[in-house]
């Protein structure tokens, strides 16, 4: 049972810290970024190129993916995102589509479709806790949920930009009018979606595998996470999150883990019947 309980845990965390990444490029640029999958698995596919193709070892690598993560992020939103959303803020949907589309074409074209082995992150491979043997990548993926969560926390409520971000979130042209840059708001948003994308496809790819299309469902669990904290509080992202890992945990336990995957759909059929402004809406953390 402790092995289903931290395996929930883990992939919870990864939920929760993707989902925190679609939160805030929804909440800067009031649109759903459909491409935040595709993005995690370019980031695990170059960290994989660093270690695997340059020789750098697994902290230099993934080191490396981040400053990468930090540019492309950049880069994608000042690019193509801002000047879109200059023009017009209802092609910002189909432009994340079309990113989400054509990233995973050409990783697929330069590395191949086919799935591989990603280079261990860790010398120690596994714990063992109360008798139980536990995988290192487990407590490394709950150690990096919660460490992401405190950040994103602390960066919204204790820093100059987070609050700006929130005023942009709840009226972008009264942030302007009190000097809110919101082209810097969107950058700062995208690079830390970036960010947290990149630590959720390195650990995921750490944990299983390194393919194209690794993060098809994990996407939507995120969502599913999202969707639970309403699309407007952090801290029920990370619930819905972690809530979601569990879950799964509990219906592979005590049932099958054939169904554990279909737990998110149900999740978000039973939250948009019962409560379509999430579990957490009423709890609007974004406000100082």
């Amino acid at each position: 049972m402790i092995q289903y309980v931290m395996a929930g845990l883990a992939y919870g965390s990864l939920y929760a810290l993707l989902g925190l990444g679609l939160l805030l490029t929804i909440r800067s640029t009031n649109v759903l970024n459909f491409a935040q999958g595709e993005l995690s698995t370019l980031m695990a596919f170059i960290c994989f190129a660093f270690a695997a193709s340059l020789g750098w070892g697994a902290e230099s690598a993934f080191v490396g993916s981040l400053v990468v993560a930090v540019i492309v992020g950049f880069v994608l939103y000042n690019v193509i995102i801002y000047q879109i959303r200059r023009r017009d803020q209802e092609q910002l949907a189909t432009v994340a589509i079309s990113l989400k589309l054509a990233i995973t074409g050409l990783v697929a074209l330069y590395w191949g479709p086919e799935a591989r082995i990603f280079p261990p992150l860790f010398d120690v491979q596994r714990f063992e806790v109360l008798g139980t043997v536990i995988p290192a990548n487990q407590l490394w993926m709950i150690l990096a949920g919660l460490v992401g969560m405190v950040l994103v926390g602390t960066f919204l409520r204790f820093t100059n930009l987070g609050l700006a971000m929130r005023v942009a979130a709840e009226n972008p042209d009264l942030a302007q009018l009190l000097g809110v840059n919101l082209r810097v708001v969107g950058s700062a948003a995208w690079v830390a979606a970036t960010l947290l994308g990149t630590v959720t496809g390195v650990l995921l790819a750490s944990s299983l595998f390194l393919s194209p299309y690794m993060m098809g469902l994990v996407i939507l669990k995120a969502f599913t996470a999202l969707v639970i904290g309403g699309m407007v509080s952090p801290v029920g992202v990370a619930i819905g999150g972690l809530m979601l890992g569990l879950l799964e945990a509990f219906v592979a336990y005590t049932l099958t883990p054939l169904l554990q995957d279909s737990v998110g759909l149900f999740i978000i059929i039973l939250v948009l019947l019962f409560r379509p402004r999430g579990l957490f809406a009423g709890q609007e953390s974004w406000r100082a």
